[in-house]
């Protein structure tokens, strides 16, 4: 009994330890103030092929077209050479 009472403490321990230091997605940044005629995009943070357009109620998570990074200096998806992305 005491046995598998161990077993059951360290599985449990190793999930919620595990989900702790797993890296977190999400946008890099945070969206300006809305405005119409204005355009804003985010990176995130360890996903390269995604990234973030600001609209009036915050970060809306859109993806590249398959083969394409977020290229971040530019605002746009590219092909990954010519991306500065890099994931935390």
């Amino acid at each position: 009994m005491q046995f598998t009472s161990l077993i059951s403490v360290l599985a449990f321990s190793a999930t919620v330890f595990g989900a702790a230091i797993e890296k977190r997605s999400g946008p890099v940044g945070v969206c300006p103030t809305y405005r119409e005629d204005a355009h804003f995009l985010l990176a995130d943070s360890s996903d390269c092929t995604v990234f973030y357009k600001c609209d009036r109620n915050g970060p809306v998570k859109l993806s590249c077209p398959e083969g394409l990074l977020y290229a971040p200096q530019h605002q746009w998806c590219d092909f990954p050479e010519r991306s500065t992305c890099k994931p935390m």
